[in-house]
Order: structure tokens, then C-alpha cells, then sequence
């Protein structure tokens, strides 16, 4: 089960989706809740080649997250090994540049003293959910809150925009579409779009943005994941917008 959010995030791609292939001949299914790029636009004029874009509903959502866990000495990215080497290096010198792991220890500290860090390096070792369960179950019974983990604001301003730029420029996203603003470049317009389409799609360039710590729901709705997330605050309206028939026809006849 997903959250509210998410379902209106996947509704979102699937209805720029179908404007899409109103026009384009070949457009692959969205990412949903999966990791790759919300949309993949292919160029007509070389198949092979794709726009991958970033698809938002609004600058409030989420740009770029990830788990954190308790080794049972510090709290630390959660790395699967399935991230790009790029991910997992970014999140490290998020770690590192704004201290982190001492933060979350100040803010959401140790259960109480039943629990040992040697209990704590046991349950993020087994992956099963009833050791996680299990450990949020202590936090909450310490804390008598339903999220035992607080959100808290780590850091705010550009530097963090160039961060949230850097998440996505790592997973081969340098576009992005955010409904009731419209169309940007993060980062390198490697697609050369300004050029080929003769036009000027401004940067993405929000006047602030947060890193923030928090408790996100899971799935289930039943329990909280501890959560490092990148938060964006507003940007100026892009006269280009993958919601205009306009734009895509413009995409459709250039690319």
C-alpha cells in the first residue's frame, strides 16, 4: 500500500504519459514507484537516444532521499548496493559536510538502556522486518510517540540545491517537469534542447532548499522509516510545459 502522495505522484506521470503518446509514436511505461526516470522520452529522429525526466507535483515533494540506519555505533546512509556509486557518494558527504550522524544521535538518541549497541548492531544486521519492528517499538515506547523519529532541518540554501541537482544529474536525469510550473534543465542541458529547439527552458533554480531528517511511512502505514530527504522551496513558472500540446508538439517535430 502507498501513500496518498505517492499514488497522486504516479497519477501525475501516468497523465503526461498519455499526452505524450498523443504525439510520440513509442513512449515507455513511467517509472510508478520504481527508481529509474519518471518519464523516458525517446527521439524520433534516433530511438536509441531518450530524454529522461524528473516528474514532480508540486516543489513541496520530496527531491532525492534516503534510509538511515544505526550501525550500533552511528547512525549512517543505508546503503543497499544497488545505488550508483554517485548516490552513495553523495549521501556520504552529505553525511560528512553537515554532521549528520551526530545530529540524529542529539535529536532521536538511544531508545533507553535495555537496549545496548550491541542489541542495536544485531537488528540493522538482520534485515528481517520484526527486528525493525522491534526497534521502532523501543523508540516509540521511549518516546510515547506514534513516529519516533522527529523531522528536524539539517541545513537550507543553495548548497543544497546544487546537492538535490547532483542526486538526479547522477541518475542520468538533467530534466524536470513540476505541475503548475512547468519544465527546467537541472544542471547541463546534455540533450542541447536550447540549441536544437531554439528556445531558452530556464535552469532549475529554487530560491532555497532544505535537508531535512524525519520519520517516512512505510508501505504498510504501520511503522516509520528514519529518513535524510532533500526539500526544494518554489521556482519561477517555465514558459515550457510537458502539460502544453504546444511544448510536446515543439519536442516531437525537433527531436
Amino acid at each position: 500500500m502507498y501513500s496518498n502522495v505517492a499514488l497522486i505522484g504516479r497519477q501525475y506521470e501516468q497523465s503526461l504519459r498519455t499526452k505524450l503518446k498523443s504525439v510520440f509514436k513509442r513512449i515507455p511505461k513511467t517509472a510508478g514507484f520504481g527508481t529509474g526516470a519518471d518519464l523516458t522520452i525517446p527521439f524520433p529522429s534516433n530511438p536509441r537516444q531518450n530524454l529522461l525526466v524528473e516528474v514532480k507535483t508540486s516543489t513541496g515533494a520530496d527531491f532525492g532521499q534516503k534510509a538511515v540506519t544505526f550501525d550500533g555505533r552511528s547512525w549512517i546512509p543505508k546503503i543497499t548496493g544497488q545505488e550508483p556509486l554517485e548516490i552513495v557518494e553523495l549521501y556520504n558527504q552529505l553525511f560528512t559536510q553537515y554532521n549528520v550522524g551526530q545530529k540524529i544521535t542529539e535529536l532521536w538518541k538511544l531508545p533507553n538502556e535495555s537496549i545496548t549497541s550491541e542489541d542495536l548492531r544485531q537488528i540493522v544486521t538482520d534485515d528481517s522486518m520484526s527486528k525493525i519492528l522491534f526497534y521502532e517499538k523501543l523508540l516509540s515506547e521511549s518516546t510515547g510517540q506514534d513516529n519516533p523519529f522527529p523531522t528536524k532541518k539539517i541545513a537550507s540554501g543553495k548548497d543544497v540545491i546544487s546537492n538535490i541537482i547532483k542526486y538526479y544529474n547522477s541518475k542520468g536525469i538533467n530534466y524536470i517537469q513540476i505541475r503548475g510550473s512547468g519544465f527546467y534543465i537541472m544542471g547541463k542541458d546534455i540533450a542541447n534542447l536550447n540549441k536544437i529547439l531554439g528556445i531558452k527552458i530556464p535552469q532549475f533554480n529554487p530560491s532555497s532548499a532544505d535537508l531535512i531528517i524525519r520519520g517516512k511511512p512505510s508501505k504498510t502505514q504501520k511503522t516509520f522509516r528514519p529518513t535524510l530527504t532533500l526539500k526544494s522551496a518554489t521556482v519561477q513558472s517555465s514558459k515550457y510545459n510537458l502539460d502544453n500540446r504546444s511544448f510536446i508538439n515543439l519536442l516531437y517535430n525537433n527531436l
